[in-house]
C-alpha cells in the first residue's frame, strides 16, 4: 500500500469511529466528548461531523449542540434490511400476530455477531417491550439468537460461538441449539433481561435457508405460570406452549411462503 492509500485508510478509519460512537448515544454527543472518547483532535473531530451532516450521516440538536446519527443512515439501514427479508412482506403477518397475541413482535436477521431487529409491531400495553429498532441483540441469551444460530451451518455456528463474549451464553448452549432446530423454534426466559420472555421461529427462503427469524416477547409476569421457563434449559424435550408456540410458527411459515 502507497503511503497516500495508507493515509486514505486511516482518515476512513477515524471517520467510521465516529459514526460508531454515536451508535447508543439517543442524546447525541458533542465534539469534545467524541474527540476524548476517540482521542482524536477536536478540530479533525468537527471536520469529519461537518461533512457527515452535509451528507445527512449526522444531524445536530439545535440545542444542546450533540450531533447523533441522521435519516441518511436510517434509509440505509433499512435498504440493507431489506436484503434479508421484505419488510414489506413480513410487515402484515408481525401485525396480525401482535394483534392475535397481545404481545410485541419483533423481525430479526444474523448481522455481524449479534441479531439486528429491523422490525418491530407493539401493542397497548402500558408495559413497553424492549428491544428498539436498529437494536443488536445478543446471540446466546435471546430467542431470536439461538434460533438463528441454531440453523447455521456448523463451521459458521462454531465461528459465531466463538466469537461471543466471554460468559455471554451457558456452556451446554450447544447442546439446546441442537434440540432447538429439531424442535424449529427456540425460547429464552429471563436471560437478555431478567423480566422477559421470548419465543421465536425461523423464516425460510425459497431455498429452505433461514434467513430471519419472528419473535413474540411478553413480561414474564403476563406469560402463564407454566410457560416461564425454558424448556431447553435441562437438555430435554421440550414443553408446549400452546397460547406461544403455535402462533409464532404460524407467522413465521407465511412470512416464509409470501416471500418472493
Amino acid at each position: 500500500m502507497t503511503e497516500s492509500a495508507s493515509a486514505r485508510s486511516t482518515s476512513l478509519i477515524k471517520a467510521l469511529r465516529v459514526l460508531l460512537t454515536l451508535e447508543d448515544a439517543s442524546d447525541g454527543k458533542g465534539v469534545s466528548e467524541i474527540a476524548r472518547e476517540l482521542g482524536l483532535p477536536k478540530s479533525a473531530v468537527h471536520r469529519l461531523l461537518t461533512t457527515f451532516q452535509a451528507y445527512g450521516f449526522v444531524q445536530q440538536a439545535s440545542r444542546s449542540r450533540n450531533y447523533r446519527l441522521g435519516p441518511a443512515l436510517a434509509r440505509l439501514g433499512l435498504r440493507a434490511a431489506e436484503q434479508y427479508v421484505p419488510r414489506e412482506v413480513a410487515r402484515p403477518y408481525l401485525e396480525a400476530l401482535a394483534q392475535e397475541m397481545g404481545e410485541t413482535v419483533f423481525l430479526g436477521v444474523l448481522a455481524q455477531h449479534g441479531v439486528l431487529i429491523v422490525d418491530k409491531v407493539e401493542h397497548g400495553h402500558v408495559l413497553r417491550v424492549a428491544p428498539d429498532l436498529g437494536t443488536l441483540l445478543p446471540l446466546g441469551q435471546t430467542a431470536l439468537g439461538k434460533l438463528l444460530l441454531a440453523f447455521c451451518p456448523p463451521a459458521e455456528q462454531e465461528a459465531l460461538l466463538a466469537a461471543c463474549p466471554a460468559g455471554s451464553h451457558s456452556p451446554g448452549l450447544p447442546a439446546r441449539l441442537r434440540a432447538i432446530a429439531q424442535q424449529g423454534y427456540a425460547v429464552a426466559v429471563g436471560e437478555w433481561m431478567p423480566d422477559l420472555g421470548c419465543v421465536a421461529a425461523p423464516i425460510r427462503n425459497g431455498q429452505g435457508h433461514v434467513i430471519a427469524a419472528v419473535a413474540v416477547a411478553v413480561p414474564q409476569s403476563r406469560m402463564p405460570q407454566q410457560q416461564r421457563h425454558d424448556p431447553f434449559a435441562g437438555g430435554g424435550a421440550a414443553l408446549p406452549y400452546p397460547t406461544l408456540i403455535p402462533p409464532v410458527m404460524t407467522a413465521a411459515e407465511c412470512i416464509s411462503a409470501a416471500l418472493p
